[in-house]
């Protein structure tokens, strides 16, 4: 055998050892968790046979310690780019079978390094997670056997995970895949993904693992209490889907891609319209007539609109009250901000709030149109949301800041009630958007008649011995002179146009075929705009 012919050799027998990550045994160890390898994970990730590899042969900052005799493949990350769906796509994938996923400088290199190329090659990247945090040898080995790691650029010359994902917010899509354990500092970046995906029962992270806490504070406390995937999803909001199985998250992780454009200069590419149903929809008759008495659900009147009635959710389960996500009509994709009358009637609060505000300027980022439909009667106003550490005030208006600072079309359709302050954070002409339409269901106005009967009658009301019965004479007078609906909105240029409920499809393609060359306003230049805190 030639001197080539050996080296060659050499070379697949050791690429075929690194790409065992941690073994056979540590390998059976993930399965029995029910859990795949980082390589299974990318090869239902990426289009078979398209995942190229880069940077396999790295091998890790001596430390000093016991750890150095150990082979550590990859340095427990695999990185590399593919196609997903026919697009490029960069992902990294924590392989849990070497020393845990733990986190190390040469790992924090391979990922940044892989973030920094996703931002040169103008694509979105995908972090597949599954780390038990930051390897504790390499921040306290001997500075003999390791680089300075102060200053602001680590090994490799790069930025560094924390820095990388806040570049690349708003120029390219960033998803992070939670499917085993992060704590601490190796937490926050996944966090600062567009968005997060989590699996139930093996997902889990927090600031603090539950033995930091216990030693710190003496409290005895779950995983799952302080950093379940069910937590993050149903009440701080933090995980955007949750998922059952390794696969599922990924198969929803694809599936997210299909309707996002591959970076902020470029939009979604449209789609082949498969849907052979009529462009208006009967069934949307048939909705309009249960929304007087709330009795329908929000998610029907969005499959009907939507290209083969699919529809994408996003943070289902936190503040179900509004309903977000991604649809296709005529092939074009779409970001929905809808009020769901299904749950705590429609009403807005500091969760829907946050909840829409983020997903409005995800959507401006990436240049989605979204499309509003509106029926909630206003804020759940209570004393416990005004006077949350999360403040309603100041919530409020940052779904209100996102609309007046979005560029992308935008079309309110007015469904049920809409009045008063919930018109701002649903979107209103004067404020950037740029068609409105009503269904005869609609009931717009800039007061609920309720509030204004009380003032406007307030000295009738009082001085009657049957207030009750006055009130409501006297509302009844309201609605019949002065707040007729649903023309009232469409009178006080509140509405553009009242439509038939069945004709909301068609006619939200046409409007975004007259926005195609929407243009910003001009401005003054700026930094960048300071959101409502």
């Amino acid at each position: 055998m030639d001197t080539l012919s050996k080296k060659q050799q050499l070379t697949r027998e050791r690429r075929k050892n690194l790409e065992l990550g941690g073994g056979t045994n540590e390998v059976e160890k993930q399965h029995r968790q029910k859990k795949l390898t980082a390589r299974e994970r990318l090869a239902i990730l990426f289009d078979e046979g398209t995942f190229q590899e880069i940077d396999l042969w790295i091998r890790p900052i001596q430390t000093g310690f016991d750890i150095d005799k150990k082979d550590l493949p990859g340095d427990a990350v695999i990185t590399g780019f593919g196609k997903i769906n026919g697009r490029i796509v960069y992902a990294y994938s924590h392989d849990f079978t070497v020393v845990g996923g733990t986190m190390s400088s040469g790992q924090d290199h391979k990922v940044t390094r892989l973030m920094e190329m996703a931002m040169q090659a103008s694509a979105p990247y995908v972090g597949l997670i599954d780390s038990g945090g930051v390897r504790i040898h390499d921040l306290f080995g001997r500075s003999a056997f390791r680089p300075i790691q102060a200053g602001r650029i680590s090994v490799g010359g790069t930025t560094g995970i924390f820095a990388a994902p806040s570049l690349a917010s708003g120029m390219i899509p960033q998803i992070s895949v939670m499917l085993g354990p992060c704590y601490a500092g190796s937490a926050y970046s996944p966090t600062l993904a567009d968005f997060l995906i989590m699996r139930k029962n093996t997902s889990f992270m927090s600031v603090a693992s539950p033995e930091l806490l216990k030693t710190v504070t003496f409290e005895d406390v779950t995983r799952e209490a302080i950093g379940g995937a069910e937590l993050h999803a149903t009440t701080t909001g933090t995980a955007d889907y949750l998922a059952e199985t390794d696969a599922d998250a990924i198969q929803y992780c694809r599936k997210l891609l299909t309707y996002l454009p591959q970076n902020y200069k470029e939009t979604t590419p449209l789609s082949e319209c498969t849907d052979d149903s009529p462009a208006s929809r009967e069934e949307l008759n048939r909705i309009a007539g249960d929304v007087s008495t709330g009795s329908y659900d929000m998610h029907n009147v969005i499959e009907q609109l939507a290209d083969n009635r699919q529809f994408l959710e996003v943070q289902e389960l936190f503040a179900p009250g509004l309903i977000i996500g991604f649809i296709r009509i005529n092939g074009q994709s779409i970001g929905i901000v809808a009020n769901n009358p299904a749950k705590n009637g429609g009403l807005l609060n500091i969760n829907t709030c946050d909840k829409a505000a983020r997903f409005i300027r995800f959507c401006d980022c990436f240049n989605l149109p979204i499309v509003f439909l509106v029926d909630t009667p206003g804020f759940d106003a209570n004393s416990e949301e005004e006077r949350s550490k999360d403040g309603l005030i100041r919530t409020a208006a940052r779904p209100i800041f996102a609309v007046c600072e979005a560029t992308v079309p935008m079309i309110v359709i007015y469904i049920g009630k809409c009045y008063g302050p919930a018109r701002l954070v649903m979107g209103t002409p004067r404020m950037g958007i740029d068609m409105v339409y009503s269904w005869p269901t609609a009931q717009v106005a800039r007061m609920d008649p309720t509030e204004v009967t009380n003032i406007i009658y307030k000295r009738e009301i009082d001085s009657s011995e049957e207030p009750g019965k006055v009130r409501d004479e006297k509302l009844g007078e309201l609605l019949q002179r002065y707040i007729v609906f649903p023309f009232h909105g469409a009178e006080q240029l509140m509405v553009n146009e009242i439509i038939e409920p069945s004709d909301t499809r068609p006619i939200i393609v046409n409007t975004l075929k007259a926005m195609i060359n929407k243009a910003p306003l001009s401005s003054n230049w700026k930094k960048h705009s300071l959101i409502p805190k």
